[in-house]
């Protein structure tokens, strides 16, 4: 299960990592606005992660963390896509999108670090987030590669409505993976607490 999760995240990191890129240039040519409109969309966005960020302390998330982080997945792809497909009249919801894209990441980061460090035996801990880390590290260049291309051909939009639609599906396609959706109720030895329970009694 937290190979899958590895898997996942250097998959949203791909169809993400372009997003910054080719923000500024969503929003001097396809929005035809310059500077302060892009720096008040970044404002946003870190607005939406603090908010967040005060959200999960106060509600803690879903009884089971993948929900709450799958939702957050989702959300982040409303996000993108509903920024690519936004008119050129429509900033002001760009702005809206943008906060719960911050809000969104937040959700979605949180409980997937507390469900490795909880499922991941201290010793180990270092080698599993370093392997995390580095799969995610090295989607962007690829990332990147394949998105500028795309953008000159088929304009910015198609990635951040791409990328947005299938983070939204490889999260639905994460609930019907068992490995993934169990992943709780195994301890650090990889034992499933549900069968120790019931063997117990």
């Amino acid at each position: 299960g937290l190979l899958y999760l590895i898997f996942l995240a250097m998959l949203i990191n791909f169809l993400l990592a372009p997003a910054g890129s080719l923000m500024p240039i969503l929003v001097t040519k396809d929005f035809g606005l310059g500077a302060m409109q892009l720096a008040l969309l970044e404002t946003l966005v870190g607005i939406g992660v603090i908010s967040g960020g005060l959200l999960l302390s106060a509600w803690g998330g879903f009884k089971r963390k993948i929900m709450t982080s799958l939702a957050g997945i989702i959300g982040v792809g409303v996000s993108i896509t509903l920024i690519g497909l936004i008119p050129a009249s429509g900033f002001w919801m760009v702005l809206a999108a943008s906060f719960v894209l911050g809000v969104s990441q937040v959700l979605t980061n949180g409980p997937l670090h507390a469900i490795m460090q909880a499922g991941v035996m201290q010793d180990m801990q270092g080698r599993v987030f370093s392997l995390l880390q580095a799969g995610a590290t090295a989607m962007m260049p690829l990332s990147l590669l394949a998105a500028g291309p795309t953008a000159d051909v088929f304009g910015t939009r198609i990635w951040f409505i791409g990328a947005g639609a299938l983070c939204v599906l490889a999260a639905l396609a994460a609930t019907a993976i068992p490995e993934i959706m169990k992943i709780e109720t195994y301890n650090k030895k990889g034992t499933d607490l549900v069968t120790e329970k019931d063997s117990s009694e």
